[in-house]
């Protein structure tokens, strides 16, 4: 009897940890505050377990965010879309379906939580309904900024100031379904600068006349970009940019052919006909 007793609850255990299994391999957050747009840009890279797919992921966004953006990685292809947000008693949610075959997930948003001209506090929650082995979270310091502080004690802060962005990682070693992880920090943008405003101010006195030999600007992008990686081995940010930007011109395209060209009713994203005066939408 014993016996029996002890393969029953080995075998519950080990359908529990099963269950329990991040569904990724690797994954990475980043958090870059006025990089290129008012507001906060946030993106989600992952590799994904084949044996997890196929899964419906979902993660909480800010109720201040607007479209979500995605993109597969199967093979060399890359598959963009729109992702599903839904509203809910406890706030907005993102919703993706990863279906068998998907090898990477790329996702990105915006969202402005800025009521002050000045300071800037931001607190960005972390939730999924998958669990989390161990991730990192990456925040990117403006190149504006203040008196950045960030809240966590283990954040690791690298990268050099005067040769590129300065970035904070935090390392979490786990995260149940349904757990948070907060991550707040503030700082002060008198200036209400943009990064990259400030990054165009910069490169005009990248080379130096006197020497004859300076430092390019694609080589301090590079150098930026080897900081990045050094702290967060997975993560290739020009290449999330360039994905993010992809995103985002399919987003946009899909929300102008929701409206009508004839009668500027808007309709649906699905909708192949105006559901007003029956105008064919493609």
């Amino acid at each position: 009897m014993k016996k029996i007793i002890t393969i029953t609850l080995i075998f519950l255990s080990v359908s529990i940890i099963t269950a329990q299994k991040s569904p990724f391999e690797e994954l990475d957050f980043a958090i870059w505050p006025e990089y290129d747009h008012p507001g906060v840009l946030v993106f989600m890279d992952g590799t994904l377990r084949q044996e997890a797919l196929p899964i419906t992921l979902e993660f909480r966004i800010p109720d201040e965010a607007g479209t979500v953006g995605a993109s597969f990685s199967e093979g060399d292809e890359e598959i963009p879309f729109e992702v599903a947000v839904v509203d809910r008693a406890d706030g907005k949610w993102a919703v993706i379906d990863i279906p068998k075959g998907s090898k990477i997930l790329r996702t990105g948003f915006y969202y402005d939580p800025f009521t002050d001209p000045v300071e800037r506090n931001i607190e960005y929650l972390i939730e999924l309904n998958q669990p989390l082995e161990h991730f990192h979270i990456q925040v990117q310091e403006p190149l504006q900024a203040k008196n950045f502080r960030i809240d966590d004690p283990t954040a690791q802060k690298t990268g050099d100031a005067s040769h590129g962005f300065t970035n904070y990682t935090i390392l979490v070693e786990g995260l149940a379904a349904g757990e948070q992880k907060l991550i707040a920090f503030n700082y002060r943008n008198p200036l209400k600068q943009l990064s990259v405003e400030v990054l165009q101010d910069m490169m005009p006195a990248v080379s130096s006349p006197s020497s004859g030999e300076g430092t390019s600007p694609k080589t301090v992008l590079n150098r930026r970009d080897e900081s990045f990686k050094h702290t967060m081995p997975t993560w290739q940010p020009l290449l999330i940019l360039s994905t993010v930007a992809l995103i985002v011109g399919v987003v946009y395209a899909t929300q102008n052919k929701r409206l009508c060209s004839t009668c500027k009713t808007p309709n649906s994203g699905r909708s192949k006909f105006c559901s007003y005066c029956g105008s064919n939408l493609s």
